[in-house]
């Protein structure tokens, strides 16, 4: 945590700083020399681990500074607010005259910044419950020492975002809607007396044109033409729009699409920050070969070396019985799997089945076993005829499906938590494509065997599921979707919380040094 109320104490009782001083040395005894909105917020105890470790003495070049202020007013070009990190004093607005608070100021800038990048401006933990998502710690002290031990703090600085390539196109993404936003974004549409289909009229249809052409889902040339038919290259633009935001891709203007269109660049732009914090938060623990479910948009893809080899359609849990984020391995494949019923959907939904229909558990071949209810294999079993068991505290696994017709719908969080897929027996095919004797004929007719087998993976594959509401595919389209678990309007709320803290911090630091 920040050592804010100690840094304002050693601030106000230390004094003015010599103006005499020989040489820079020793900058923990400059903090008196910062203005108090900078001292309020100091990572105290890191900075007393950084100097102790370099003899006490100042380290701050005129270049490295500079190489660190190019990094730091970068930052907003990632969703970060360059202020965080006292770019303000640093250059100049606020000015920082002794060397050795400027020396104090550029280290603790330089530290939270990687923290930042690295780690996420906060714990995910304190946001979410329902997480398990083991990530390794990093060291942003011992990063910036070594940087300067090997001369290579540029190299550093370049190192410290995710270099996942889905970041990457976020970033990019990013940097044009703050564009869009900054020069007035677009007219909102006003809503059709009733939806507007494929060749019909409509006096909306000349707003329309203008509109997916914001986003360049429409040729700037072909929004000027006239007309107020959704005519074919209207309703190819629209399809456009409406896939790349989940939407069943019709053509018709609706009600969702019409929502879809209302929501402005500005908050668009919020939308791809917010996905940009989460993947600082997670990119650590995130690996290039992977099985990768994205709960929001109801997807899941198998990943190799960064590159997708298979992707498809899932079922994930719905706003009530949320699937949660989490990492992990896949471990084992099985086949004809008989479901164990949990204790919840038990008693909330099939003993008042019960109730109802006497005779529910033989007309859905269920039985009860050591006072639980177990659905045998088979074709009506709930988990379909393959299962990819993986360890989570949550006991959530991915697996096959009957009910097939949920894939064709655009909200697909129909589930209890765990993730139904839309290709299973392709999945199982590549990740047993490490073992011999696995061809997929093997595998299908072990499935018609009907027997329940489980198949342990030579090598486990990683699992991650993750939350992207927002996401660019390797085309370079930018794709959006809802919140449907609340979790970008939290995430929001605590970052606007911890903006808050930090100002409250600093000025109460001001009034206290009587600034």
């Amino acid at each position: 945590m920040f050592a804010g109320t100690l840094a304002v104490a050693l601030a106000c009782v230390a004094g003015a700083p010599s103006a005499q001083a020989a040489a820079c040395s020793d900058p923990l005894s400059a903090i008196a020399a910062l203005p108090g909105s900078a001292s309020a917020t100091l990572d105290f105890n890191s900075l007393r681990r950084f100097y102790g470790g370099s003899g006490g003495a100042c380290v701050w070049s005129a270049a490295d500074a500079a190489t660190l202020i190019e990094a730091l007013s970068a930052a907003g070009s990632q969703g970060l607010e360059p202020r965080d990190f006292h770019l303000a004093e640093l250059k100049g607005g606020d000015a920082v005259r002794d060397a050795r608070a400027r020396d104090l100021l550029l280290t603790d800038a330089a530290i939270r910044y990687a923290r930042d990048m690295r780690n996420g401006r906060l714990e995910l933990e304190s946001i979410e419950s329902d997480i398990d998502f083991p990530r390794p710690l990093t060291d942003p002290v011992a990063g910036l020492r070594d940087a300067f031990a090997t001369h290579s703090l540029a190299h550093w600085l370049a190192s410290l975002p995710p270099s996942q390539p889905e970041y990457a196109r976020l970033v990019a993404a990013y940097a044009r809607y703050v564009d869009m936003a900054a020069k007035g974004g677009w007219a909102m549409l006003a809503a059709p007396a009733k939806a507007v289909k494929p060749g019909e009229a409509s006096p909306l249809v000349p707003a329309l044109r203008q509109r997916l052409a914001a986003e360049g889902d429409f040729g700037a040339a072909e929004a000027s033409a006239s007309g107020k038919r959704l005519d074919a290259a209207l309703v190819a633009a629209l399809k456009r729009f409406q896939a790349r935001h989940g939407l069943s891709a019709d053509g018709v203007l609706g009600r969702k699409t019409l929502e879809a269109l209302n929501v402005a660049a500005s908050a668009r732009a919020g939308q791809i920050a917010v996905n940009l914090e989460r993947w600082r938060m997670l990119s650590g623990a995130i690996p290039p070969t992977r099985v990768e479910v994205n709960a929001a948009a109801a997807t899941a893809k198998l990943i190799v070396g960064g590159a997708p080899v298979l992707e498809m359609r899932a079922v994930v849990g719905k706003k009530k019985t949320p699937t949660p984020i989490l990492r992990s391995v896949i471990n084992s494949i099985v086949v004809n799997p008989p479901w164990v019923v949990p204790s919840s959907i038990m008693r909330k939904e099939i003993l008042p089945a019960l109730t109802r229909e006497p005779d529910y558990l033989e007309k859905n071949d269920m039985y009860w076993r050591d006072n639980q209810i177990v659905q045998a294999p088979g074709e009506r079993n709930s988990l379909g005829r393959i299962k990819f068991e993986l360890s989570s505290s949550f006991d959530v696994y991915l697996h096959d499906t009957p009910a097939r017709r949920l894939f064709a719908r655009d909200d697909r969080a129909r589930s209890h938590g765990c993730v139904r897929l839309e290709k299973p027996l392709a999945l199982a095919e590549h990740l047993l494509g490490n073992d011999t004797g696995w061809p997929r004929e093997r595998i299908e007719g072990m499935i018609a065997d009907g027997k329940t087998q489980r198949i342990p993976l030579t090598d486990e594959v990683p699992i991650v599921i993750v939350y992207w509401t927002s996401f660019v595919d390797q085309g370079g389209t930018v794709e959006f979707r809802d919140d449907i678990y609340g979790r970008d309007e939290r995430l929001l709320d605590a970052l606007r919380q911890h903006r808050f803290a930090q100002a409250g911090a600093s000025a109460a630091a001001a009034k206290a040094c009587g600034a």
